[in-house]
């Protein structure tokens, strides 16, 4: 008898089907991934995993590539890819202090079934002498000469200039072969720089050892030379680039050179204009043959006004007005004006004009009229011509012409006039320049010409006459809040004759070089004041507290005239003034203090042995903008 069948209903024996294979593809499935995790999990802790065999590897080295102790290193197993890493450290460490000719050598032993493979790790060194260790092999060769093989694109004309620009740079003392390799790059790419080729480079291709000699092929591009498209001042408010570049001294068009910027650099310095310049970048232009030069700076408060009264027993009320006008509406030109009130010695008026770029060159003009006029006695007046250049950040030179005039009056008559040549040098290194700290500055200034004397009734008279100056400035920080300022300044005048000309007198005291005593009350043919002050700074604005000290000698070597007067009576006219020689001295103690729009300040100074009542008072005020 069959068993009874029972048959599924048919809408379900479709989905019964469906269901019976599903469930058979996923049991292969597990199957197969355990047979892979099994192959997997086998191959990582054995066949995939390396004992460690080091040669010719000092533990120091194997350490700090390993980052743990050698022999823990050597104990443990390694993966692949912890073994290339540690390869790789160990190369780089060799290349920074080590022979260049050294390789790093890693060769894998895979394991089989469940054991682990072994990897053999060793560094061979080209050319090298054995020395024994009593735990392994370590090699040091002799040193090799580093040379250069250039591969130029584009300029061939330069190549053995750059090789021996590489090998000057290498050959270099007291650096390891890859500093030595790096400076000789470094020097083909400054050499790339100093061509106007700054879209240029050079990099590294091989390094082959060979012999005695381990060759350096680089690949020098050096592209195309690079031309100033544009001048940027960036900061300044006031100054035009224009002129800024003028007087920097560079043009629109120009090739870009290192030694162009650094002099670009010093002479915006130079100018006094600003109070910051930074280092000049060069920027990418509107084609790859054209850059932008950037130039970050600061604007000084280069104009000034300044006034002073003085008042002494004897000497009267005098006073001096100084007005400088400075970068002019962004130019960079100057004009000035002074006057100076000196009772009974006389007054005098200067007026000046600075051109800071002639012909667009980075060579500066300026013309000046100066005029001394002493009642009854004589008029004075001296215009000059002159041009200057800079000597880097702090230096100038100047070469100048003058004419001077002299008409004489009251009991004496005549003219006289001369035409000199004038050259000087000027270095200013005072900081900051309101209120000085530190630094120094010192000017030498010489001229010589013919003099020539128109008296009634005496022949003309022709002489040689020969002027000097020399002015020493300095400051010395002593502690936070004070400095100690000494500054020093000679002046003579020397032509032949029996008799020296009023005129040509040199003056000191009062707001002259000594303090203490009324305005030009010594004067001579030749004279040196000496100063010297304690200061302490309230602000680098110019207000201060200061103690001083100065010393002044003076001294005439022929009897005075003036025009065709006797010898010795020009001396009535200059009462006020000692005509003798010798040294005399001064004292005293003044404050500069902050205003509201600038700086006003007190000064009092006594000679030795005077009185209080016999003091000299100057009352200052100072503006800048």
């Amino acid at each position: 008898m069959r068993p009874p069948v029972f048959p599924f209903p048919r809408p379900y024996r479709r989905a019964t089907r469906v269901l019976l294979l599903s469930l058979l593809l996923s049991l292969f499935l597990l199957g197969a991934a355990a047979r892979g995790n099994a192959s997997l999990e086998r191959g990582m802790f054995r066949g995939d995993r390396f004992t460690l065999q080091a040669f010719s590897i000092e533990d120091s080295l194997l350490s700090a590539a390993a980052g743990e102790e050698a022999p823990v290193a050597r104990a443990r197993l390694w993966s692949r890819l912890e073994l290339e890493a540690m390869a790789a450290r160990i190369r780089d460490q060799i290349a920074r202090g080590g022979p260049l000719e050294a390789s790093v050598r890693l060769v894998l032993h895979p394991g089989e079934g469940s054991t682990p493979g072994f990897a053999s790790l060793r560094v061979d060194l080209t050319g090298a002498t054995a020395m024994a260790s009593s735990r392994e092999r370590s090699v040091k060769p002799a040193r090799s000469i580093l040379r250069a093989a250039i591969r130029a694109a584009g300029d061939t004309v330069a190549v053995a200039a750059h090789a021996r620009a590489f090998d000057r740079a290498a050959a270099a003392p007291g650096r390891s072969r890859l500093e030595a390799i790096a400076s000789g790059v470094a020097a083909v790419r400054d050499r790339l720089l100093e061509s106007g080729h700054y879209a240029g480079d050079a990099t590294v291709d091989s390094i082959v050892p060979s012999g005695a000699t381990t060759w350096v092929h680089l690949a020098v591009r050096s592209g195309g030379v690079v031309s100033l498209e544009s001048f940027e001042l960036e900061g300044a408010r006031t100054t035009r680039p224009n002129a800024a570049a003028a007087i920097a001294g560079v043009r629109r068009g120009e090739r870009l050179r290192p030694a162009m910027l650094e002099a670009a650099r010093d002479r915006l310095l130079a100018s006094e204009l600003f109070a910051v310049v930074g280092e000049p970048r060069v920027a990418p232009g509107s084609a790859p043959d054209r850059a932008r030069l950037i130039v970050p700076v600061e604007e000084a408060r280069s104009s000034r006004f300044e006034g002073v009264v003085g008042a002494a027993q004897g000497g009267g009320v005098t006073g001096a007005i100084d007005l400088a006008l400075e970068n002019i509406a962004g130019s960079g030109r100057a004009a000035g004006l002074r006057w100076s009130g000196l009772g009974a010695v006389g007054t005098e008026y200067a007026v000046r004009y600075r051109e800071p770029a002639l012909f667009g060159q980075p060579l500066d003009a300026s013309a000046a009229l100066d005029a001394h006029v002493v009642d009854s006695l004589f008029t004075r007046t001296r215009w000059s011509l002159g041009a200057g250049v800079h000597a880097g950040s702090r230096g100038h030179v100047t070469l100048s012409f003058a004419r001077t005039g002299t008409t004489y009056g009251g009991v004496a008559r005549g003219t006289n006039s001369d035409w000199t040549a004038s050259a000087g040098f000027a270095w200013r290194a005072l900081v900051p320049a309101a209120n000085p700290r530190s630094g120094f500055t010192a000017s030498i200034t010489g001229d010589g010409g013919r003099r020539r004397e128109v008296f009634p009734g005496f022949p003309v008279v022709s002489r040689s006459l020969s002027r000097g100056s020399i002015q020493i400035e300095g400051a010395l920080p002593r502690g936070a809040g004070s400095a100690l300022h000494a500054s020093a300044r000679a002046e003579g005048t020397s032509l032949g004759g029996a008799s020296f000309p009023a005129e040509e007198l040199h003056y000191l005291g009062g707001n002259e070089g000594l303090r203490g005593h009324r305005e030009r009350a010594f004067a001579g043919s030749r004279i040196a004041t000496f100063s010297i002050e304690h200061r302490w700074l309230t602000d680098p604005a110019g207000g201060r507290a200061y103690i001083f000290a100065d010393a002044g000698w003076h001294e005439l070597a022929r009897p005075l005239a003036a025009g065709n007067a006797t010898p010795g009576s020009a001396a009535g006219a200059l009462a006020r003034t000692e005509l003798s020689d010798g040294w005399d001295f001064g004292y005293g103690a003044g404050l500069r203090t902050r205003a509201a729009a600038g700086t006003v300040g007190v000064e009092l100074g006594l000679r030795p042995g005077a009185s209080l009542g016999a003091a000299t008072i100057h009352l200052r005020y100072g503006s800048r903008w």
